[in-house]
């Protein structure tokens, strides 16, 4: 019997250890590149930190536009039953209006104008205080459709401690202040024949006691009047009425405030809006895929954009509103 020879497998060779993979070269970012994410990240960071801002006024502005958005009273539709008399249609009141003008100017003669068109500028109001509440009707004078408004009482109503009268003090701030607008219009080389009339009412606000109980006082220069009012911490306001204020603030008091602080704000979202506008047209530049779309939404948008400006300019050139 034959040996037979057993070769042992050689030991396996101990692994390689695998090669490094070569780290990508990192290449310096163009300043093309570098732009666009500068671009984007002041649209995002922006829009976040001026969001409140944003809701502010994009709630506060459909507010102002529909009175019943939000609505501080209650309103209530009210039918009539055919009951009310019903204005005449803005044609018809029209023409009667030409008509009296023509029989009152002697010397002149009145006609309707052929290119215009009579309407009426908003609802009729009325107010009454019937009941201890304050109430407020609509009468809707194309449709003749009427609600009531009902406010309930203003739990922040300002108590006065002092009865508001008009001061006389040895010294008038405001005939001073009126001096040194005259010196100023001298000095500006104009020759103004009479003294310079009062523009807006600045006010003198400050605290003070009233027997011993906190006041706020309100003293108006123009002409000497004075508020005083228990101070209680509140605003005077119902939270519509406030974010309303919020909404119409503006102009920079000379002193550093919130309400300075709050103009600044003001100016940052005007900054904002016009950056936003300006960053999302070059965000929608570098994305190629929809230029052709955009390019047409833009053209649109420049084109109903014009139109609106020249017919609102009309709009206001006829009804001087």
């Amino acid at each position: 019997m034959e040996a037979v020879s057993v070769v042992e497998p050689s030991p396996a060779a101990p692994s390689e250890a695998p090669a490094e993979r070569p780290q990508p070269v990192r290449r310096p970012r163009s300043l093309k590149t570098r732009a666009l994410i500068l671009v984007r990240r002041v649209h995002l960071y922006a829009g976040l930190f001026l969001l409140p801002w944003v809701f502010l006024y994009g709630v506060t502005g459909a507010m102002f536009n529909h009175h019943d958005l939000f609505p501080h009273p209650t309103i209530e539709p009210v039918d009539a039953g055919g009951s009310l008399t019903g204005l005449p249609t803005p044609e018809e009141l029209a023409e009667q209006v030409t008509a009296a003008l023509d029989a009152h100017a002697a010397d002149a003669t009145v006609a309707l104008h052929p290119d215009g068109v009579p309407e009426y500028t908003g609802d009729l109001m009325f107010e009454t205080w019937e009941g201890g509440a304050r109430r407020v009707v609509h009468l809707d004078p194309i449709t003749g459709a009427a609600t009531v408004e009902t406010f309930p009482e203003n739990d922040e109503r300002p108590e006065a401690l002092i009865k508001a009268t008009n001061l006389k003090l040895p010294e008038d701030p405001f005939l001073s202040s009126r001096r040194d607008a005259q010196t100023v219009l001298q000095k500006a080389g104009i020759d103004a024949k009479n003294p310079p009339r009062p523009l807006g009412w600045t006010k003198l606000n400050y605290l003070a006691t009233v027997d011993g109980e906190p006041a706020r006082v309100t003293y108006v220069l123009k002409d000497g009047h004075v508020d005083v009012e228990r101070y209680t911490g509140e605003d005077g306001m119902n939270p519509r009425a406030f974010f309303l204020r919020l909404h119409t603030s503006h102009g920079q008091p000379p002193h550093w405030n919130y309400r300075f602080v709050w103009s600044l704000f003001v100016d940052a979202m005007a900054i904002a809006m016009v950056g936003w506008g300006l960053t999302g047209l070059v965000m929608w530049w570098t994305i190629k895929r929809t230029r052709l779309i955009g390019a047409g939404v833009l053209a649109a948008s420049v084109g109903v954009a014009a139109v609106m400006y020249f017919g609102m300019e009309h709009y206001y050139a006829s009804t001087k509103l």
